[in-house]
């Protein structure tokens, strides 16, 4: 590594002149030792206090310029011990700020410094010099629990590029995942018969995943519920001088996700809990250390607690990097940032390592002897005030007039989710890198990646918010809510007035004045078939739902008006040719070719063959009520067909995948001039929906025969 140091004159002091020289080339130098002599001129200042000396001020102006400066001379000292390799100025010359008069060769750059030693050389760095500068540039710290090793610019730098390339040879990416409400939920509690209610009121995960089968049981051998075989998503344990028990429940799919996401990416936790805390979830999680290793960063060392900064473990380099957390606001809303729904299983408990932040729910100790109305998770996003955990009721196998037994359950799927997400992401990235090093170009960075895929899931979109928004005095503007700069993110154009652009009305309740306004403007249109666009009027989740799937949501499930049906029906078929979400890929265990995954991909043509039909035919209300339902006649007929022939079942899926759908629709249209020329009467006559049924019917029937 090059140890040449230049060294200038500051900027206050530029213009200079170089009146002496006090080193050669070849001299070896101690720490600030000075090396030229140089002169600046100063401007008197009559409101320093010095000045209002009598003999201050007769002293200066006997020295002063006819331009109302006086000459002021200073060393330039050497801020390092060394060998000067070269001096770039003489006698004489004029100098500015920025220009290298001297260059000194460091033995050694203490770019490594372990509690104030240099890792190079083992010299004392520690401290300052008389003069205020440090003794050491290693001022980085970048490791997640070494808080005494602190590295230079060029060692951060060096350090960084050894690591890309070794994410390059693995084809991986860097992942920062959060725990607390990310990843698991945690509660702390003294009371010694927590675990036994727990045990005796969850029973465990709700399916039968070969990874929730391996899932750990969490209990460590020296706690009370070590004895009761806690459920195996459940682990608990103490930490040093802290009274209670800790109990944690993992999110849904946690062990399948890490063993999954860790073949694609190089897994780090920070997390605003202490180093105690960190350790025993890390070990819970991840005992054998396949997945995080000592890539764990605490409070402890992350230098803040109200705050995360990426920079705290990649300081030179975040192209590579993307974040896991519950919370924006930590972050100060990074582009490298997942927001993941916060993860509730305990009623009433937030985050409990939340600090000086704000909780995202007013904490309340759990509940050891609750109804089933208390037996609460938020699931997998955020409910209605009359849902929340979901309750299981199995009648006793003792006899009828047993009474029924309720049972916490947790349907939560983000983490579903969220592992499509990141491996299309890790592909996205590996796409363009190919791109980039084919033509030299820079490498692609994944916060851009990550800005590109949001900003097609709500592209098209025109929202306007009502009754969403906190209006007490001191309330946040909406424009710089959350949920605003969310939305927007995720390609939605946000205003604060209905307008011919908007689109959807995410209203908290119904019967507000710019859901009225939205309702006129659906009564003056009518069912006209030039009416423009018509807002639809839409409870927020759908826009939360929207966001946590990083997929657009079906509007009709989300409706506070039924009649707004038809417009749902209408802004599709506008933005039927526009851009549409990808939807996130299922893992193996969901979809890996399952029968029937052909027919589900081969519906995108059909739906654009039946509106051509329709609309020539002008039949505008049988268009209207083929696009408001969710599954057609004709898809309903197929799957009918289909599903009673299991000895064909290879032929069919072929079948409907690869059918011309156009020429399915010549056939239709054809059908329907022989009827004209038979003078059939309208009476008679196939509806047009009913002619691309039968037709496809018998396209079917052909397919299976061959």
């Amino acid at each position: 590594m090059d140890n040449i140091k230049s060294l200038g004159i500051p900027q206050r002091h530029q213009p200079a002149k170089i009146v002496d020289l006090k080193v050669r080339t070849g001299d070896s130098v101690d720490k600030q030792a000075p090396l030229l002599t140089y002169e600046y001129s100063r401007q008197i200042d009559t409101s320093d206090p010095q000045s209002e000396d009598a003999l201050v001020i007769k002293a200066l102006h006997k020295k002063a310029n006819a331009d109302g400066t006086y000459s002021m001379r200073e060393f330039l000292r050497t801020p390092f011990e060394g060998v000067v390799s070269s001096v770039l100025c003489s006698i004489g010359d004029v100098v500015s700020h920025g220009q290298a008069l001297v260059e000194v060769d460091m033995p050694c750059a203490h770019g490594a410094v372990f509690n104030g030693l240099c890792g190079l050389c083992g010299k004392d760095v520690s401290g300052v010099d008389t003069s205020g500068v440090p003794n050491t540039t290693a001022n980085i710290d970048m490791f997640h629990d070494a808080t005494g090793l602190r590295v230079s610019a060029d060692v951060a730098a060096a350090i960084d590029a050894d690591t890309r390339k070794m994410l390059w040879d693995h084809k991986k990416l860097s992942l920062i995942i959060d725990l607390d409400q990310t990843i698991i939920h945690a509660t702390d509690t003294t009371n010694p018969g927590f675990g036994q209610w727990l045990t005796e009121n969850y029973r465990g995960p709700d399916d039968t995943t070969p990874e929730n089968a391996s899932e750990s049981a969490g209990a460590s051998e020296d706690s009370p519920a070590a004895g009761q075989q806690l459920p195996s998503d459940v682990a608990s344990f103490f930490l040093p001088q802290v009274a209670g028990q800790f109990f944690i429940k993992y999110r849904p799919g946690l062990r399948g996700f890490l063993e999954n996401i860790a073949q694609y990416y190089e897994m780090h936790i920070y997390t605003m809990g202490t180093r105690p805390y960190a350790d025993a979830v890390a070990a819970a999680i991840d005992p054998d250390r396949r997945f995080f290793n000592r890539r764990i960063l605490s409070r402890n060392e992350s230098g803040s607690d109200e705050w995360k900064h990426l920079e705290r473990l990649f300081p030179v380099d975040t192209s590579m990097v993307t974040i896991l957390d519950d919370r924006a606001d930590v972050w100060r809303r990074s582009p490298n940032l997942i927001k993941v729904h916060p993860y509730v299983f305990f009623k009433g408990v937030g985050d409990i390592n939340a600090g000086k932040l704000k909780q995202h729910q007013a904490a309340a100790p759990p509940l050891l002897d609750p109804t089933p109305e208390a037996d609460s998770n938020t699931g997998n996003h955020p409910q209605a005030s009359d849902e929340g955990i979901q309750a299981e009721t199995e009648s006793s196998a003792e006899p009828a007039a047993a009474e029924a037994r309720t049972y916490l359950t947790d349907h939560d799927r983000e983490l579903y989710i969220l592992e499509g997400v990141l491996i299309r992401i890790h592909a996205k990235y590996y796409e363009e890198l190919a791109v980039t090093s084919a033509q030299e170009l820079p490498p692609p960075d994944l916060a851009q990646i990550l800005s590109r895929e949001r900003q097609q899931v709500l592209s098209g979109v025109t929202l306007v918010f009502s009754s969403t928004f906190p209006i007490a005095p001191g309330s946040p503007r909406p424009q710089d809510t959350d949920l605003w700069w969310r939305a927007s993110s995720f390609g939605a154009r946000c205003e604060l007035e209905v307008s011919d652009r908007t689109t959807h009305v995410v209203a908290g309740k119904p019967g507000t004045e710019k859901v009225n306004q939205a309702r006129q403007r659906h009564r003056r249109a009518g069912k006209s078939p030039e009416a423009s666009t018509l807002p639809i009027v839409v409870n927020p989740k759908w826009l939360l739902d929207s966001l946590y799937h990083w997929q657009r949501q079906d509007e009709t499930a989300y409706l506070w008006y039924a009649e707004d049906r038809d417009a749902v029906a209408r802004l599709r078929g506008l933005q039927l040719q526009g851009a549409e979400s990808v939807s996130p890929p299922k893992r193996k265990s969901e979809d890996n070719g399952a029968p029937g995954n052909a027919r589900k991909q081969a519906r995108g043509p059909l739906h654009k063959s039946v509106r051509r039909v329709l609309e020539r035919h002008d039949s505008r209300e049988a268009l209207n009520g083929y696009e408001s339902s969710n599954t057609t006649d004709i898809e309903a007929e197929l799957e009918r067909q289909e599903a009673g022939l299991e000895d064909h079942e290879a032929e069919v899926d072929s079948f409907v995948q690869n059918i011309d759908w156009d020429d399915l629709e010549r056939e239709a249209m054809e059908d329907s001039e022989s009827d004209d020329s038979a003078a059939a009467s309208d009476h008679d006559r196939p509806a047009p929906r009913e002619e691309l049924r039968q037709v496809a019917m018998r396209r079917a029937a052909r397919g299976r025969s061959r």
